[in-house]
């Protein structure tokens, strides 16, 4: 997988790329999400070019600044050789290839703690559910 090109044009509080290896549904937000954060990605930049990454399921998360959830940006992806993965959200621009889109929705929700507000409308937390059922 290589990120070819990535544009941001909204300011984040927090923006992060982090592998995901494994889940922690007992925390929501990034903590839930086990892996390593890559150091390329961050809430200073504005653009990115050709930068290979590993193949392995990642998360890509910006937390808006001024904070309004409504635009912040979240996409899971994982290895897909082949395919070419175009997405833009909340002031962010992507495209990844070798890559496909993994879902975040909160039907699929099913550990206890998603009767809690900060964990059911974590869409970091609705991914983690969806990689505990299907890949973990």
């Amino acid at each position: 997988m290589r990120i070819k090109n990535m544009t941001v044009t909204s300011t984040f509080k927090y923006l992060w790329l982090k592998t995901v290896t494994d889940v922690d549904l007992s925390q929501h937000c990034a903590k839930c999400l086990i892996g390593e954060y890559d150091t390329r990605i961050n809430n200073r930049i504005t653009e990115a070019a050709d930068i290979p990454l590993s193949n392995s399921v990642y998360y890509l998360c910006g937390v808006a600044y001024p904070y309004n959830w409504s635009k912040n940006f979240h996409l899971a992806f994982r290895p897909c050789e082949g395919n070419v993965l175009t997405y833009q959200s909340n002031g962010i621009s992507i495209t990844i290839e070798d890559a496909i889109e993994l879902p975040i929705d909160p039907r699929f929700n099913h550990h206890p703690k998603m009767i809690y507000k900060s964990y059911s409308t974590c869409r970091n937390w609705q991914f983690a559910n969806w990689f505990n059922d299907n890949l973990k």
